[in-house]
């Protein structure tokens, strides 16, 4: 179903991104502060703003064909300045700068009737894409898909870390394992650079309004349930038998009690025939087909099927809006290439703001 394809990351966007995370972490000193919450020694600091490398990687693929290129903000902030920049803060066009914001005394203001665009970054194994109700205030939203190789940063190591030397001088001598019957001390290794970084993918650009549309709303500290699975697998004990019923968007939305709240999953019925709901639990539905069906991207045969569901712990003191990653790109109205039309009537017209 990925409409995009996934971009590799490079050497170059690596170091360009490291240099970066140097210069905020130096000029930062919120997170040097012993008393801040938030403070980070430089390998911590690069693993929180690591994700903001995806702005240009994927916009810059969106753009290859182009005579301009999006402007990411890379400035630095004292504490006193609102957190409130915008993810992309316009365009350049060979030696000309287009700003969709400008910044004044402490605070980012949208520049006339310029786009505010908010880039979003989850993991491949997320499920879930988040944006928070205050946040709902921009144009578009751009979701992006990270897959990073869990040593990724080895890649710009220099060699001489991997000397075979430091292997033989931490090499442990086996004459201080009397016994070990059930191999718990794990075998050392020597390690290698990576020969992979790692890839983003581009999920998809959305209005405010589509986004809203596909997403649930979640009150403070409310846990909603997601799609966690399906197989086919019989039910026993079953506790009801009911017709399971599609809402008018085709998706399938589970209520277990009044209290229950559940993400809306796709059910895909090509043979249209009827689907009954046998049992009901808080982790699970339990529901006969008579023919095979997709349910959230997985196949299964007809008969009985559980589709099971995972509960998503939010102790958050905010309202934030929910989407299961799968239905808002099935579902979901892709804007990107609004966007970037928008972006070519910018380029071609814009005149300076007097």
């Amino acid at each position: 179903m990925n409409k995009y394809p996934d971009i590799q990351i490079t050497k170059d966007d690596l170091n360009k991104i490291v240099y970066f995370i140097l210069m905020k972490f130096k000029g930062d000193s919120l997170h040097r502060q012993g008393t801040s919450s938030k403070r980070d020694l430089i390998g911590g600091y690069i693993e929180r703003w690591f994700n903001k490398a995806a702005e240009t990687i994927i916009f810059n693929q969106l753009l290859e064909n182009k005579k301009y290129r999006v402007i990411s903000d890379y400035f630095i902030y004292n504490n006193e300045s609102e957190k409130n920049a915008p993810d992309i803060l316009g365009l350049k066009k060979d030696n000309e700068i287009i700003p969709f914001s400008l910044y004044d005394n402490g605070s980012w203001a949208r520049a006339g009737d310029m786009p505010k665009i908010e880039v979003k970054v989850v993991r491949k194994d997320q499920m879930l894409l988040g944006v928070r109700e205050p946040q709902m205030h921009d144009d578009y939203y751009a979701f992006i898909e990270s897959d990073l190789e869990g040593d990724y940063l080895t890649a710009i190591f220099e060699d001489s870390v991997f000397d075979d030397k430091y292997f033989m001088d931490l090499k442990m001598s086996e004459k201080f394992i009397k016994k070990d019957t059930n191999n718990q001390i794990i075998p050392q290794e020597k390690v290698k650079k990576t020969n992979r970084i790692g890839s983003m993918r581009l999920i998809g650009i959305y209005k405010k309004d589509e986004l809203k549309k596909h997403s649930t709303l979640c009150g403070k500290k409310i846990s909603p349930y997601y799609f966690g699975g399906a197989e086919n697998k019989e039910s026993r004990s079953p506790n009801c038998n009911e017709e399971l019923k599609l809402d008018d968007r085709k998706r399938f939305v589970y209520r277990f009690d009044d209290s229950y709240i559940a993400l809306p999953i796709s059910i895909e019925n090509p043979n249209n025939t009827p689907i009954m709901i046998k049992k009901k639990n808080k982790g699970s539905v339990y529901i006969h087909a008579s023919s095979g069906l997709n349910i959230n991207g997985v196949d299964v045969g007809k008969g009985d099927i559980v589709i099971n569901y995972k509960r998503f712990d939010r102790s958050s003191n905010w309202e934030e809006n929910i989407v299961s990653k799968h239905i808002l790109e099935l579902y979901g109205n892709d804007a990107t290439k609004d966007l970037i039309s928008l972006f070519d009537e910018i380029a071609t017209n814009y005149q300076p703001l007097v």
